[in-house]
């Protein structure tokens, strides 16, 4: 799969980035929003790990600007301020998953074994893949 991570935080965003690639992903990196929406605009990723508290963007307003550039763009989001309203406010916007930080690393390989197994699966039978 090839996965886009965006967080601000370059420790954190390193970290998963290698896990990713220790798994077999390919993974690049953005750490703003700007650079996430170029990188998005010139290739089609399977799934974008965006953190909520990128500085130059909301992520509300982010996952709107990526979702009209590919409709069906797996995202999963990953913030250190969770709150029950914010969960509520940003499922609705079509996200594969939610995740709290610090990103667990077994959780993380959990979700991608699943999001590449339903990619695999929707690709033999014609159907789309499901969210998480």
């Amino acid at each position: 799969m090839d996965v886009l991570v965006a967080d601000s935080d370059m420790p954190a965003l390193s970290n998963i980035v290698e896990w990713i690639q220790r798994w077999g992903h390919h993974a690049e990196k953005s750490e703003t929003a700007q650079d996430t929406l170029k990188k998005v605009e010139k290739k089609q990723f399977d799934l974008v790990l965006l953190d909520m508290s990128l500085p130059d963007m909301t992520a509300q307003d982010l996952i709107g600007k990526l979702k009209e550039l590919w409709p069906d763009i797996g995202i999963v989001t990953m913030t250190g301020a969770s709150t029950n309203e914010l969960e509520k406010k940003i499922r609705t916007l079509g996200i594969v998953y939610y995740m709290s930080k610090p990103v667990s690393e077994n959780i993380l390989k959990a979700i991608l074994d699943h999001i590449s197994a339903k990619k695999k699966n929707a690709l033999s039978t014609g159907s789309g893949a499901d969210s998480f």
